[in-house]
C-alpha cells in the first residue's frame, strides 16, 4: 500500500514503453525516492558512459508519501550520471508534479536512448504518448510550459521542462517543474536535452492506496503539530531562506568577490526584510503547511525566490547589493534553465580574474545578462563557460580560482569558517552541496568544543545517512529540518505503506543508499585527492570579518577525512570495505 510497485520504462529510441514490477528488494532496503532511484542506476549505467550520450538514464523516482496528506510531501526525486561533474547526480525539487506523477499509478520511470526529434513524453494513467515538440525547441521555461498545457487540454496536467540552455547542452543546466520549483544542480537538464526531451507532462486519475487510513489521518495531524510547533518553522515561514542573509554575514561566511572576503559592513539592502517588501504573496509546494516560497513582485521582476543561495552567489559574491538586480539574474536564469549556485560560483571567479573580456568593463548587470545569455546559447566565452566549472577552469587558465568540488559549484558558505561545511563539500555525493549535512547551525550555536574535530565529522556522517532516507521518503527538510529523522516520519510510512519501518531501519537504509553512490563514483574514477576542497581555501585566508585570516588547511582536511572514512568504514582511501558491504547486505550489488 502507498506503492504501486510499478516502474514505467521508456523507450526513446522506439517510442515505446512498458511496466515492470520492482523488486521488493528494493523497497525494503532503499525506501523509495533517491535510493531505489540510485540502486537502478548502479545497477543499468554502464562504467564510463558519456553522460549525454545514449547510455545515460534519466530516472524520475517518488516516494510512499508522496500524493498523501503527509505534510511536506510533494518532492520529487531525480537521479542520472551527471555531465557537470561526471559522476553520480540527484536532485529534487518542490511543487505538484510528483504528486501527479504518482497519481498515474507508477512509482518510478526510467527514460533511456535518444529521441529522433524534440519530443513531449505524456504520462496520463498507464498511457504513454510521444507529440513533436519540434514547435517548442528554442522557447525559455514558462513560455514552454503555458505552451504544453495549452496543447494538452487536460486540467490538472503538471509538466517538467527545459529552456534552452538544456537544449545546449550546457553542463549545469536546470528542469523546472510548476514554472518555477527547479531540480538544479549536476545539469541533469542537459541530460534531457541529449535526449531530445523538452517537457514531461503527467496526469493521474488513480487514488493512492493507505494501509490504514484511519490511524494514517492522526499521524498527520501528530506531524502538522511538530512542524508548527517548531519556531524555526514559524520564521521560515515569513522570510524563508532570505533570513539567512544577516546571520551568514555577521558570522564571517558570506562568499564576497569570489570567496575572498567573509564579511561586508551591511547587508540590510539584500537582507530578508529587503526581500519581503518586494514580496506579493507566500507559495506554497503541495501539502505543504510551511509556505516558505515568496512571489516578488513589486520590483522590476516577477518571479518566485530568490533563495539565499542565489542571494549570496549573484549578490555579495558578485560585488553586488541591489535586490532587484538579483530577482533579474534569478529570473533569467530560471527562463534559461541554469542552475544559480553553478552560475553564481562560475561568474565571481570569471568577473575576478577578468576573464569577461571586454564585456568586464562595462555596467555589471550588462556584464552578467550577457554573460548569463552567452553561456546559454553558447557564444564566446559563453561556450567555454557552458562546459562547467573545471574545464572552464582549465581553458581559461583560473582553476586555483574557481570554487568548486569534484566540478560541482560551491555554495553560498564559505568552507574555511566551517570544519562541518568544509567536509560536507568534500565529501557530498553528487559534489559540493550543502544539503547533505548541516552541521553549521549547531557550530555557530557552540554545540562543539572548538577543538572536537571528531564529534563535527561523526555528526557529517550520521546526517548525511539521515538526510539520504529523508530523500528517499521525499519529503521537504524546511518542514522537518536538513537531514534530521524524527519519530513521525518512520511512523507516517509504516501506516501508509503496511511495512514496519523504524528510525534505526530508516538510518540504516539511508547509510546504504549513502555507500551505493560512492561506489557508483569510485567506478567512475573519483579517489581520496577528489575529496579536498580547492588549493586557494586551504593557502589563502579569508581577507575580512570575524575569521580574518582563518584557512582550512590541508593538514586539517586529512585528518578530517581519516576520521570520516574510519567512521564510514571505508578504507584510507575512501572505498567501503568488505565488511561495512556484508553489514549493509548490499555486496550483491557491487
Amino acid at each position: 500500500m502507498a506503492r504501486y510497485h510499478t516502474l514505467l520504462r521508456i523507450n526513446l529510441d522506439s517510442q515505446s514503453y512498458k511496466q515492470e514490477e520492482i523488486p521488493q528488494e528494493y523497497e525494503k532496503k532503499f525506501l523509495g525516492g533517491k535510493g531505489i532511484g540510485t540502486a537502478y542506476l548502479l545497477k543499468e549505467i554502464k562504467q564510463g558512459i558519456d553522460p549525454l550520450g545514449p547510455l545515460n538514464k534519466f530516472i524520475i523516482s517518488t516516494a510512499p508519501l508522496n500524493g498523501t496528506t503527509a505534510p511536506a510531501s510533494s518532492r520529487i526525486e531525480i537521479v542520472t550520471k551527471s555531465p557537470l561533474t561526471g559522476i553520480y547526480l540527484d536532485c529534487n525539487s518542490g511543487g505538484h508534479f510528483a504528486e501527479e506523477l504518482k497519481a498515474t499509478g507508477n512509482d518510478v520511470v526510467i527514460f533511456e536512448g535518444v529521441s529522433g526529434k524534440p519530443v513531449v513524453i505524456y504520462i496520463h494513467n498507464n498511457k504513454v504518448s510521444f507529440i513533436d515538440a519540434s514547435n517548442l525547441w528554442g522557447m525559455h521555461i514558462y513560455e514552454t510550459e503555458n505552451k504544453v498545457r495549452q496543447m494538452l487540454g487536460e486540467p490538472g496536467v503538471r509538466v517538467m521542462s527545459i529552456g534552452p540552455a538544456g537544449e545546449n547542452l550546457v553542463r549545469f543546466a536546470s528542469i523546472s517543474n510548476d514554472y518555477s520549483r527547479n531540480a538544479a544542480r549536476g545539469g541533469s537538464g542537459a541530460v534531457l536535452g541529449s535526449k531530445k526531451i523538452k517537457a514531461i507532462a503527467v496526469r493521474g486519475t488513480r487514488d493512492i492506496p493507505i494501509a490504514d487510513l484511519k490511524n494514517f489521518i492522526k499521524a498527520v495531524k501528530k506531524a502538522n503539530k511538530i512542524i508548527f510547533d517548531n519556531p524555526w518553522v514559524a520564521e521560515q515561514r515569513q522570510y524563508g531562506t532570505p533570513r539567512s542573509v544577516a546571520p551568514v554575514n555577521m558570522n564571517g561566511l558570506m562568499p564576497v568577490n569570489n570567496f575572498t572576503e567573509g564579511q561586508l559592513p551591511s547587508v540590510n539592502s539584500i537582507d530578508e526584510k529587503a526581500f519581503e517588501n518586494l514580496t506579493v504573496q507566500r507559495l506554497s509546494c503541495g501539502e505543504c503547511p510551511v509556505a516558505c516560497a515568496k512571489g516578488y513582485g513589486k520590483g522590476k521582476i516577477e518571479l518566485e525566490g530568490p533563495e539565499y543561495e542565489t542571494i549570496g552567489l549573484f549578490g555579495p559574491n558578485l560585488g553586488i547589493l541591489d535586490p532587484d538586480l538579483i530577482a533579474e539574474f534569478n529570473y533569467y536564469c530560471n527562463e534559461y534553465g541554469l542552475d544559480t549556485i553553478s552560475a553564481g560560483s562560475l561568474l565571481g571567479a570569471v568577473l575576478a580574474t577578468g576573464k569577461a573580456g571586454k564585456e568586464g568593463s562595462g555596467k555589471k548587470r550588462y556584464v552578467v545578462l550577457k554573460l548569463l545569455r552567452d553561456i546559454t546559447f553558447r557564444k564566446g566565452i559563453g561556450n567555454i563557460l557552458a562546459e562547467g566549472l573545471k574545464s572552464a577552469g582549465r581553458e581559461l587558465g583560473i582553476s586555483y580560482f574557481i570554487p568548486q568540488v569534484k566540478g560541482m559549484g560551491i555554495p553560498a558558505y564559505d568552507p574555511r569558517c566551517s570544519e562541518g561545511t568544509a567536509l560536507v563539500y568534500m565529501t557530498a555525493d553528487r559534489g559540493a552541496c550543502h544539503l547533505r549535512s548541516w552541521p553549521l547551525g549547531r557550530e555557530l550555536a557552540g554545540v562543539w568544543d572548538a577543538d572536537d574535530t571528531d564529534g563535527r565529522v561523526k555528526f557529517v556522517k550520521e546526517q548525511q545517512d539521515e538526510k539520504a532516507a529523508e530523500e528517499s521518503i521525499i519529503v521537504c527538510q524546511f518542514a522537518y529540518g536538513i537531514g534530521l529523522l524524527n519519530d513521525i516520519l518512520p511512523e507516517m510510512v509504516s501506516i501508509s505503506t503496511g511495512e514496519n519501518w523504524t528510525l534505526k531501519k530508516m538510518r540504516l537504509a539511508g547509510e546504504r543508499i549513502w555507500n551505493l553512490s560512492r561506489i557508483f563514483n569510485l567506478r567512475e574514477g573519483i579517489t581520496r585527492d577528489d575529496d579536498y576542497l580547492p588549493e586557494k581555501f586551504a593557502k589563502e585566508g579569508i581577507k575580512k570579518g570575524p575569521l580574518k585570516g582563518k584557512v582550512m588547511s590541508k593538514s586539517k582536511q586529512d585528518y578530517m577525512l581519516d576520521k570520516y572514512y574510519e567512521f564510514r568504514g571505508w578504507s584510507k582511501n575512501g572505498a567501503p570495505l568488505e565488511s561495512t558491504l556484508k553489514r549493509l547486505e548490499i555486496e550483491d550489488l557491487i
